[in-house]
């Protein structure tokens, strides 16, 4: 029975490095020692894996209406001014990144999305994947 385990999890994990491997969309795991660098929104937004994470293009489509895990983004740049009556559309952005359960968008339960970007990714990296989220949808 171990045995079959062991080669399950080997079998895994040479099917998630053939999927991902490509430093341009995966993130470098904390376990090798190396941290996320960049500060390119779009490049960081569309990583499958961040800060030790699944990134923000494996669990929300930028195709409207399309769910994977979490809603849609597609429209997000124009669509978040009015969320939160009140909130601009940057802030309301930063908080559903740093605090998600702040904010849920109808449909989606609290505790879907990770609360642990902030141990991973810094200021001006978030900062920078809001402005690139800030640009969906609004030409």
């Amino acid at each position: 029975m171990i045995q079959k385990t062991a080669i399950l999890v080997v079998s895994f994990a040479m099917v998630l490095t053939a999927c991902g491997g490509d430093s341009a969309t995966d993130d470098t795991s904390s376990d090798t020692g190396l941290a996320v660098t960049s500060t390119d929104g779009e490049e960081l937004f569309k990583r499958t894996v961040l800060a030790n994470n699944g990134g923000c293009i494996a669990c929300h489509s930028l195709t409207p209406d399309k769910v994977l895990v979490g809603p849609s983004l597609a429209d997000i740049g124009a669509t978040a001014a009015t969320r939160i009556p009140g909130t601009s559309a940057r802030d309301y952005l930063l908080q559903s990144i740093t605090d998600p359960d702040a904010f849920l968008v109808e449909g989606f339960d609290p505790g879907r999305m990770p609360g642990n970007w902030t141990d991973g990714l810094s200021t001006e990296q978030i900062t920078a994947i809001v402005d690139y989220m800030l640009t969906l949808g609004t030409s």
